[in-house]
């Protein structure tokens, strides 16, 4: 799929239930009612999840119970439309958008950037050495992220 919109995050997805109530919340009104969920070790969704119905911090236990040995989490729409991964929940994240999607664009327009770092951020950080980015990422990783993703 090819996505042309990128936001950051730096928080294991299903822990944190402010973010996950209201990325529930933006997920309904954007007519998002159904996610699959898969993990680096399985090629088919291990959780198909019914946003309305189930509470997406209690997604993460489901997970843990189903698959013990895995690493990264995988999160997207059966449309591919958009999607989220994290390798581990202790590192940095991305969500990926479609936003020639109307739907996946509303669901970017919707979403508080105040929970993720954005491009515009990572160009400001390269130069500017005192920067929490530049300390997390140094210039080559930044450098790298802006080459795979802006």
């Amino acid at each position: 799929m090819k996505y042309n919109k990128f936001l950051f995050f730096d928080f294991p997805l299903f822990s944190n239930k402010e973010f996950t109530d209201e990325f529930s919340n933006i997920l309904i009104l954007n007519n998002y009612l159904e996610l699959d969920i898969f993990t680096s070790v399985s090629d088919s969704p291990v959780v198909n999840v019914d946003v309305v119905n189930n509470n997406l911090p209690d997604i993460g236990k489901i997970i843990y119970e189903k698959e013990i040995n895995f690493t990264g989490v995988v999160i997207t729409p059966h449309n591919l439309s958009w999607c989220a991964a994290q390798y581990y929940p202790v590192d940095w994240g991305v969500f990926a958008f479609n936003t020639h999607n109307k739907e996946s664009q509303s669901l970017f327009d919707s979403l508080d950037k105040d929970w993720f770092v954005t491009i515009s951020q990572l160009k400001k950080s390269l130069h500017d050495r005192s920067s929490f980015l530049y300390d997390e990422f140094g210039e080559d990783g930044i450098t790298a992220i802006l080459n795979n993703y802006a």
